[in-house]
């Protein structure tokens, strides 16, 4: 999907700019899956999906760092990334097999749910929008390689970006092979529609190129300053490919319209989102509700979906006005996801489940048994973290 204070990837300070740019993110997220996005597959859910999951992918590049080994990096984001979707959704399927066997339902079969989530695709897990955490991780995994296979050879930042083009490339021309079942899904699962390779492996070429240009840009966007005229410019393009071409985005479903139409957009649109971030980090009123929001990316993530579709439904027996229904299912879906990571927070077991738990360090001392003078545990150049979630 940067994502979690608790915590995806990891920088030394934090970065006002990418903690704005996560908050509205996930906010296009939310609005995605709203009503007034999804019926009758409106113009806005285009437009919020050409660019938002390439958001999220590309904010993972800028953090891409494993100075202790790919080892340790890959334990470190099992934690933070599969660690919630395996906990999250055993627990979701043990209630619904307790609740069909109470009610007599025999239509629901555990072998097939648990082997769905092993799989890991948004068409055999039961909240679709967790696909994003497995794949995330292996992505990130298959772009830590990519990055240094490329960069044994050379560190020019030309020939890395040409290798991202030709990933995209790929990427591309191939999301069209795995529309179908595959044997090992159907036979597993029974009949269905099994959309892609475990844990969306055929993404890879995609999403790890839009990874590897975060990578790559890291450093100008930590420090970018907001421009006017780029925001203009990359507004006008964005606008107008949406205005004269039907074409987005949408990888769970193995959607990429055009190599370079919906290219194009995805780019704008994460301009647009991090050029207006950085706009809003000076007005302390937008950035600290952006910011915060951008620290609870993963659970908006993980529970935005049920809270919102709960609340749509609920609301539809008390008011009639379905607009006004599904602003205030959205605002729900949120707000509740943020006091269930506020609660995740501050019970022992629920953060040791849900949250990435945070490495112990030993505490170097000199002769006389003291810290040395110049390593202090409060200073945030030293201590504190971002990520991405």
């Amino acid at each position: 999907m940067h994502i979690i204070p608790d915590r995806l990837f990891f920088m030394t300070t934090r970065n006002s700019t990418i903690d704005l740019a996560k908050g509205m993110g996930i906010f296009f997220v939310v609005l995605g899956h709203n009503w007034l996005s999804t019926h009758e597959k409106s113009e806005l859910t285009r437009v919020i999906f050409s660019f938002h999951m390439p958001l999220f992918f590309f904010l993972a590049g800028i953090f891409l760092r494993a100075p202790h080994g790919l080892l340790r990096f890959a334990i470190g984001r099992t934690g933070s990334l599969l660690k919630p979707y395996f906990i999250v959704l055993t627990a979701l399927g043990i209630l619904k097999i307790v609740w069909a066997t109470l009610d007599g339902d025999a239509d629901i079969s555990g072998t097939r749910y648990f082997i769905g989530l092993l799989y890991g695709t948004g068409d055999t897990i039961a909240w679709i929008t967790l696909w994003f955490l497995p794949h995330l991780f292996i992505s990130l995994i298959a772009s830590l390689i990519i990055l240094r296979a490329v960069e044994a050879c050379t560190d020019n930042k030309v020939w890395i970006a040409s290798v991202a083009l030709m990933l995209l490339g790929i990427g591309i021309g191939s999301i069209d092979a795995y529309r179908h079942p595959t044997a090992i899904a159907a036979s597993l699962m029974g009949p269905g529609r099994f959309l892609g390779l475990p844990w969306g492996i055929d993404l890879i070429p995609i999403t790890s190129s839009f990874i590897i240009f975060g990578y790559l840009l890291a450093t100008p966007v930590k420090s970018m300053k907001f421009s006017l005229p780029g925001l203009f410019v990359s507004a006008v393009v964005f606008v107008a490919l949406h205005f004269y071409f039907d074409d987005t985005i949408d990888l769970n479903e193995r959607v990429y319209d055009s190599a370079v139409v919906s290219t194009v957009e995805a780019a704008t649109g994460i301009y647009i989102t991090l050029s207006i971030a950085s706009l809003l980090q000076n007005f302390s009123s937008f950035r600290k509700p952006l910011a915060y929001l951008g620290s609870g990316t993963l659970f908006i993530l993980i529970f935005h979906d049920f809270l919102q579709t709960l609340a749509f439904d609920a609301l539809h027996y008390i008011s009639p006005y379905v607009y006004l229904n599904s602003i205030v299912s959205l605002a729900w879906s949120i707000g509740m996801s943020l006091l269930l990571w506020e609660m995740a927070k501050r019970q022992r077991w629920l953060s040791k489940l849900l949250l990435p738990q945070k490495p112990k360090k030993a505490i170097v001392r000199n002769g006389l048994g003291r810290m040395p003078a110049n390593l202090s545990l409060k200073d945030p150049q030293k201590t504190r973290r971002d990520c991405i979630f």
